[in-house]
């Protein structure tokens, strides 16, 4: 409950943590798909 407070009272902070979200979810997509067409080319 304390975190939900403190977001909701530091909108600045939210929006940095949800661009932080973003890009590490960006950045494991393009990791899994580059270990995954490695695998592939690998197993070929």
């Amino acid at each position: 409950m304390l975190q939900l407070t403190l977001t909701q009272a530091c909108p600045t902070a939210n929006a940095q943590r949800s661009a932080v979200a973003t890009r590490v979810n960006g950045l494991s997509a393009l990791v899994s798909f580059y270990f995954g067409y490695w695998f592939s080319h690998w197993r070929a």
